[in-house]
Order: structure tokens, then C-alpha cells, then sequence
């Protein structure tokens, strides 16, 4: 029988530069294969906010080693 590893997708509001992010993708890859999808800056209370006069943008990062990660403009909600 293979042994697979989920796909875990891992995000937050408060932004991919935070620490808890950080701290969660480290634990996560114990269990699987992470992929990281977090704003490009802190959106903590806009969890029911949605973006509609800007387009929405997603850019690779390189801010976890050995981790596929995207930061996005929009808001956790989008």
C-alpha cells in the first residue's frame, strides 16, 4: 500500500508574515504536504469582507523554505 500525505492548504488573516503562520506551516509538514495561501498584509476582522473595486492579485513567495506559498491582495473572505 502507498503511503500518501494529505494536501494541507494553510491560512490566515494575519497576513504571511506572521508568526503563528510560521509556526502552523512548521507543524503541518509533519503531517502532510503544506501549501501556503495568506494576505499580503493583516486582515484580522475582515473575515466577512470581500474585495470588489480591486482586482484580486496572487504572488509566489518565497518566505517558507521548501514550501509552494502565494500571498494574496485580497481579503480572507475572497
Amino acid at each position: 500500500m502507498a503511503d500518501h500525505k494529505p494536501l494541507i492548504l494553510v491560512t490566515n488573516d494575519d497576513g504571511i508574515t506572521a508568526y503563528g503562520i510560521r509556526t502552523l506551516v512548521q507543524v503541518m509538514q509533519q503531517l502532510g504536504t503544506v501549501i501556503v495561501v495568506a494576505p499580503n498584509s493583516p486582515q484580522s476582522g475582515m473575515g466577512h469582507a470581500i474585495t470588489i473595486s480591486n482586482p484580486l492579485r496572487l504572488y509566489p513567495s518565497d518566505i517558507f523554505a521548501d514550501v509552494i506559498s502565494y500571498e494574496c491582495s485580497g481579503t480572507p473572505a475572497d
